[in-house]
């Protein structure tokens, strides 16, 4: 079960000019909003260079994404 102000470890696609290739990287990010329903949650992830971003992923299973 996922909390406010929990810390997952998600990967994210960062792409290396100089190899001209994207790579996945593990990154530790802290949970910052859940959806009251639960149909997502958004994660900030703190970058070396002291930036920050977000992103909304989605609770798994999703309707429409299992067979039952």
């Amino acid at each position: 079960m996922i909390h406010l102000g929990d810390k997952v470890t998600r990967k994210i696609s960062i792409f290396d000019p100089s190899l001209g290739i994207s790579t996945a990287v593990p990154v530790e990010a802290t949970v910052v909003y859940i959806h009251p329903e639960r149909r997502f949650y958004t994660i900030e992830c703190k970058m070396p260079a002291g930036r920050s971003f977000r992103e909304s992923l989605y609770f798994f299973p999703r309707c429409g994404s299992y067979k039952t």
